[in-house]
């Protein structure tokens, strides 16, 4: 197990690439088609209709990201990193209606499984070792997604939620071979808040997107600004403490595998999840600020932002042994708010997530600029 940890640590690679900055534009498209698509139907069939298109998205980068980094660029490798990012695309123009119309499942699931195809490529040509278990169970579960689109359309939408699911639990199931894996301690936590900037570039640009044709008055106005405060709100609360925490943990727990698995893997996908929330709740709030939305839309902003805030007390715990009471607390009146944003015009929704926001990270930063330690909860004996 030594042999094995002292692999892990190793920096195969220290920053990121402009050829990964690139696909990172791309998988930005994808993620904002997904979006679109709750924005414009808000509905629990819908929700869970994206997050069925969202989670191959995702899996599909965390796979790029672990094989790039665990290689050395070469300009084969940018070639094999372009290609995966041309499989990506065609998932992204499919993704609106990947489970409603067959030729856009099968573009979908046929992008993702060439996607799978070129990632085992790039890594069986640099390493033999990568080529065992992750990468041929994420090839599996392509072929499966791939095979569920033959079904007929009652049964396509059950069975492209067995094939997700299973991948979602493969990490679990594989967690003893996830260990041979090498990988960057600077490189990883630098991906992933990568991600994290993209997954809030979607709140800005939805909610510009629909400033940018629209008459604006002093309802409007303030409504943008609190939009855009909530979003400096949530960039605080992973850059400010989180990000930098990640990057220790990876060089200091004693089984590294286990942050990459449940802080980055899985953490992340719920931070991304909870951040698309937050950018389709302020859409459909900054369109009709005084109007009271429909109970699953204004929902959803308190909704997505307790996700975010909350997904950090598991994190830290993971990582650490604890979690931060300030972000448990917030994180409940967040869901609190959540139960009553159906009874209030959107801007006061608005307005209340961001309060909650700005006095959770005041709060964190009152206490360490003082010398103080923030109060744990959950604390692991």
């Amino acid at each position: 197990m030594a042999d094995v940890t002292a692999r892990a640590r190793v920096d195969v690679r220290d920053r990121a690439t402009w050829t990964e900055l690139f696909y990172d534009l791309v998988l930005a498209f994808g993620v904002s088609q997904v979006a679109h698509v709750l924005a414009l139907h808000p509905s629990w069939s819908r929700l869970g209709s994206c997050l069925l298109v969202l989670v191959p998205l995702w899996w599909a980068w965390v796979d790029v990201v672990m094989a790039m980094n665990a290689v050395h660029e070469t300009n084969t490798q940018r070639v094999f990193l372009l290609l995966a990012g041309l499989a990506t695309y065609g998932m992204g123009m499919s993704a609106q209606h990947a489970l409603d119309s067959r030729p856009e499942a099968l573009l979908y699931a046929g992008s993702y499984l060439a996607l799978r195809l070129v990632i085992g490529e790039a890594i069986r040509r640099e390493c033999a070792v990568y080529t065992i278990h992750p990468y041929r169970a994420g090839l599996a579960f392509a072929l499966a997604l791939f095979g569920v689109t033959a079904l007929p359309d009652q049964l396509r939408t059950p069975g492209w939620t067995i094939a997700v699911a299973a991948e979602l639990l493969a990490p679990l199931v594989l967690s003893g071979h996830l260990r041979q894996l090498a990988f960057g301690v600077n490189h990883l936590p630098e991906r992933f808040g990568l991600f994290i900037i993209i997954a809030l570039g979607e709140n800005v640009v939805s909610v510009g997107a629909w400033v940018g044709g629209h008459h604006l008055g002093p309802t409007e106005l303030a409504a943008v600004a609190l939009a855009f405060l909530n979003g400096c709100g949530l960039w605080w609360l992973y850059f400010h403490l989180a990000a930098s925490a990640v990057a220790h943990a990876l060089r200091t727990h004693p089984t590294p595998a286990v942050v990459v698995r449940d802080v980055l893997s899985y953490g992340h996908l719920a931070l991304v999840s909870g951040l698309l929330l937050v950018a389709v709740g302020a859409d459909r709030i900054v369109a009709e600020p005084t109007v009271t939305p429909h109970r699953l839309a204004a929902g959803l902003l308190p909704v997505g932002a307790a996700l975010f805030t909350l997904t950090f007390c598991c994190t830290r715990r993971r990582m650490f042994g604890a979690a931060s009471l300030t972000r448990f607390l917030g994180g409940l009146v967040l869901l609190g708010l959540a139960f009553t944003a159906p009874r209030m015009p959107g801007l006061a929704t608005l307005g209340a997530v961001a309060f909650v926001l700005v006095a959770v990270n005041g709060t964190e930063h009152w206490l360490l600029t003082g010398g103080r330690h923030v109060p744990l909860v959950f604390v692991k004996r």
